[in-house]
């Protein structure tokens, strides 16, 4: 009974040791992952900070880093209190193995010093041969032999797992030791973030200084999202339209892209090498003017300037047209998707092109007060009612 219980216990500390590793392994990827996110969006704000002027780019970019920063510093916590956490479990494993070897070593008392170290080799000897028969001598000899064995078996398992403890919170001191010189690093962050807030605050300050002129361009910009919406749901339901019914050949080549294309949502390529998500899908509360809230039929990647733009998935060139103020859109469609790439410059494909992923399309466009923006999109054509907007940061891989 006493070895089922230390087996089980020493069962239960290893279990432990995996559930703990994996905890600490997602929270250090994430941090990694957070970092990377940084150090881009470093680079981009030293390419900002070419345009003299306070831009809406400019605070896009701070908020963005300030996010990313708290989720840096809430990875550290979280992973020095993962360790914390299992330094008090191991300490409590640790004494409640020392009350069960004690318990053990008060029986051993009674047992072996009792019966075995209290004679001495004559003594043992003379009890083995004052036996009445042969087996009763041979008996009091496997008693002496198998009490002797039974008590080292257990005060090895006892010493073995009581090692492997303290070795094993040993290590873990000394990485709470290593933390603690992040806990430093983190605080050295938090006063990085806050100068960083105070920086986005006080860019902010100047932004609503020039409101009425940001307010003239928000307003064109936003007329012009209203006919690249109304243009998009012009050409996509034109083309269900051409579809015949007679036409099987092409209505199966149709079912069998979409399929393809469904079946790899969450796993799409970014439209871009490298960038972050400025403005989400949807209603959004505008980032300077909080009372005003701007439909938004994609997402805004920010990224670098002149970076090249990528189809997402195979599929054929529906259209290539000029919008005002979002220079060039590419439409393709896969099946019974469509993506849309905004604002593109140096375009090299046109209409009827068929693409494969990943393949180039031209390189984003460059906007003094928002920067590099792509305005990606994706539609579904469902049927005889109007094409739907999907929110693409669910079709994107993370």
């Amino acid at each position: 009974m006493k070895n089922r219980f230390l087996i089980l216990l020493l069962v239960g500390i290893f279990s432990f040791d995996g559930l703990f590793s994996q905890s600490v392994n997602d929270v250090r990827k994430q941090k990694e992952k957070a970092e990377k996110e940084i150090t881009y969006l470093n680079k981009l704000l030293k390419e900002a900070s070419r345009n003299k002027s306070i831009s809406t780019e400019k605070v896009n970019i701070l908020q963005e880093k300030i996010a990313q920063s708290k989720k840096v510093i809430s990875s550290l916590n979280a992973e020095v209190n993962y360790l914390q956490e299992r330094i008090t479990k191991n300490e409590n494993r640790i004494s409640e193995l020392g009350e069960e070897r004690k318990a053990l070593l008060e029986m051993y008392a009674k047992l072996v010093y009792g019966s075995w170290k209290k004679r001495n080799k004559a003594e043992k000897l003379m009890f083995i041969l004052s036996a009445s028969n042969f087996n009763q001598a041979y008996n009091r000899f496997k008693y002496f032999q198998q009490i002797q064995d039974y008590s080292d078996r257990q005060l090895k398992l006892i010493q073995r797992i009581n090692d492997s403890l303290r070795v094993k919170n040993e290590d873990l001191k000394q990485l709470v030791g290593k933390k603690n010189e992040v806990v430093r690093t983190i605080h050295i962050k938090n006063q990085e973030m806050e100068s960083e807030r105070v920086k986005e605050n006080r860019y902010v300050s100047e932004l609503h200084r020039r409101e009425k002129n940001l307010r003239k361009k928000l307003d064109k910009e936003i007329k012009n999202r209203q006919r690249l919406a109304k243009e998009l749901n012009r050409l996509i339901t034109a083309q269900a339209k051409k579809v015949s019914p007679a036409n099987n050949k092409l209505i199966q080549e149709q079912k069998l892209l979409s399929d393809d294309f469904a079946k790899n949502k969450g796993r799409l390529p970014w439209p871009v090498e490298e960038g972050f998500v400025s403005e989400k899908f949807g209603v959004n509360v505008h980032s300077l003017h909080k009372h005003l809230k701007i439909s938004n039929d994609g997402i805004d990647i920010t990224t670098s300037k002149d970076s090249e733009v990528c189809v997402v998935f195979k599929g054929v060139i529906l259209d290539v047209c000029y919008v005002p103020g979002l220079n060039y859109t590419v439409l393709v469609q896969h099946g019974n998707f469509f993506t849309v790439y905004p604002n593109l410059l140096g375009v090299k494909v046109k209409r009827g092109d068929h693409v494969t992923t990943k393949q180039v399309l031209g390189r984003i466009g460059y906007d003094s007060e928002k920067g590099s923006v792509l305005n990606f999109q994706i539609w579904q054509n469902v049927g005889k009612v109007q094409p739907v907007k999907l929110n693409p940061e669910l079709w994107l891989a993370k």
